[in-house]
């Protein structure tokens, strides 16, 4: 791997890392609600996978405007990696020296949310969830969040987590590829 990449894959994954760690810390502070929001869940996907995109243009630019498949797909993953391995830091320190509650909470407030369901709704979330009323509903909900924040279950989330983004970075790869010509 040349200068070139490690810098920018270094640098955007720093930039993802940042939006995490920032959405992370001001829901946090301001409305933990946001922690467990869809909308808070999709702003931070399209977050993540938009700002590597210009790390692959930053390597192209670069380059005079040339990428092998295998160099913007390393400049699109590599960052995502870095950001993964920040995350996955940050987020055990947040669930596990920080806050250790957090993650009970976080659970509660899923529970509220299939609460709000319509009647029918919610029964087939109890259904695909295995649990006859209410109360199990609620203790799953919660055991569900608290393993998840669980080192396992972190290290399980960001493995699933790189695979997702390796699957786009081969997308990304093949659309942003620019050979150089063979002959001038």
């Amino acid at each position: 791997m040349d200068s070139t990449t490690k810098r920018i894959a270094i640098n955007y994954g720093l930039i993802v890392s940042a939006v995490a760690v920032g959405y992370t810390l001001i829901s946090y502070i301001v409305n933990e609600a946001w922690l467990s929001s869809q909308a808070g869940g999709i702003f931070m996907l399209l977050a993540m996978l938009v700002i590597p995109y210009f790390g692959v243009r930053e390597f192209k630019k670069a380059n005079d405007g040339y990428a092998t498949f295998r160099e913007a797909f390393s400049a699109y993953v590599l960052p995502l990696i870095v950001s993964a391995v920040v995350g996955l830091a940050f987020n055990w320190l947040m669930h596990n020296v920080i806050d250790s509650d957090l993650a009970t909470r976080m659970g509660e407030r899923v529970y509220e949310r299939f609460a709000e369901m319509p009647e029918d709704q919610r029964k087939g979330v109890m259904t695909f969830m295995g649990v006859a009323n209410d109360a199990e509903l609620k203790a799953e909900s919660i055991k569900m969040t608290v393993d998840q924040t669980s080192i396992v279950g972190m290290l399980k989330s960001t493995g699933i987590g790189i695979i997702m983004y390796a699957v786009i970075g081969l997308i990304v790869g093949a659309v942003a590829k620019k050979n150089r010509p063979e002959f001038q």
